[in-house]
Parts: C-alpha cells; sequence; structure tokens
C-alpha cells in the first residue's frame, strides 16, 4: 500500500488478548450462565449450575495463576472473534444504511431540496442572487 497516508493500514486488526484476560472473560461467561440456570429452575442448584460454577472456578484460577495454558484457547477464540467480524460487521452496517440512512434521504427528498435540483418553470433563471454588501467584505481573516 502507499506510504503517503497518515494512517497506517497495515495491521487492520487489533492483537492478540492477554491468556489471563480471556480466562476471566470465560469465567465470566460461566457464572452468567450458572446464575441464568439458577433463575430459570426457580432458584434450585441443579446439574447444570453446578457443572457450570466449576467451569467458571477453574477458567477463573488458570487466569489467575496458570494462564499459559489458555493460550491455545486464547488463540481460537481470537480468530473466531475475527471470523464474526467479517460477517457480522457487514450485516450491520447494512441495516444501519437500511433504517437510518434510506429513510433521512428519503424524508429529505420529501421536503427539502437543498441542492435546488426541482424545475421550476416560471423561473427566468437559476443563479442566486447575491447580497451586494457580502461580496464587498475584505478576504482578511476568513478563518
Amino acid at each position: 500500500m502507499a506510504k503517503n497516508f497518515h494512517e497506517s493500514y497495515e495491521n487492520e486488526h487489533p492483537g492478540l488478548p492477554t491468556e489471563r484476560s480471556t480466562g476471566f472473560v470465560f469465567a465470566g461467561v460461566a457464572t452468567i450462565v450458572a446464575l441464568i440456570l439458577f433463575y430459570s429452575n426457580d432458584y434450585t442448584i441443579t446439574k447444570g449450575v453446578i457443572i457450570a460454577l466449576i467451569i467458571a472456578t477453574i477458567f477463573a484460577l488458570l487466569a489467575q495463576f496458570a494462564s499459559p495454558l489458555l493460550r491455545p484457547i486464547n488463540i481460537l477464540w481470537f480468530k473466531f472473534s475475527l471470523l464474526l467480524f467479517k460477517i457480522v460487521n457487514p450485516i450491520i452496517m447494512f441495516i444501519m444504511y437500511a433504517l437510518v440512512i434510506v429513510p433521512a434521504g428519503l424524508i429529505m427528498q420529501l421536503k427539502a431540496d437543498p441542492l435546488k435540483a426541482k424545475k421550476d418553470p416560471e423561473a427566468k433563471t437559476y443563479w442566486i442572487e447575491k447580497d451586494p454588501e457580502q461580496s464587498t467584505r475584505p478576504m482578511k481573516n476568513q478563518f
């Protein structure tokens, strides 16, 4: 890519997160799953709740004391996130375009004519008259 840009587009993706943070994220998700199972079963502790809490504990302990063991999971999780980025990002951008940009453009076409593109059969010219006082101002301190 050309080197005459201010931004560098060579490294598109962020770096790999730490194994410790990935371990804590997995522990947090397992804890949330345990809480959901606990609340959905009328506040009773089931096998699913116990298994989710054991998994959360294992991930938290590994993240705290043996984070290098989480490196393969971290790499897989990162590659999965890049795949999700390539799939979900265009979908979200299309939804935003369809729900925000297109309606705004349609409303602008119905309500206003900022470019004065509509034809006026009674107009002699489409030139915009200038105020003589504004055209004689000095060009100093423009900004």
